[in-house]
């Protein structure tokens, strides 16, 4: 089983070349404090494809769901 880190790393490689972005929660947030760890995804354009609930949680998907989008790339 790879670790977090890894398997971000490989989902990140995978979206530059599709055109997309891996953001995760920043470190220093209160949003991390009340939800943990999420993940959203964006487009080229900069628009929230995945995990972008922005009016709760702007990093409402976990890491198993975003490698279920990279799959269907």
């Amino acid at each position: 089983m790879l670790c977090d880190k890894s398997r971000e790393n490989r989902i990140r490689r995978r979206f530059r070349m599709e055109g997309y972005r891996l953001r995760k929660t920043p470190a220093r947030s209160s949003l991390r404090e009340h939800f943990g760890t999420g993940y959203l995804v964006l487009d080229s354009d900069g628009l929230g494809v995945l995990g972008f609930d922005y009016s709760f949680n702007p990093y409402s998907a976990t890491l198993e769901e975003v490698e279920e989008f990279v799959a269907e790339l």
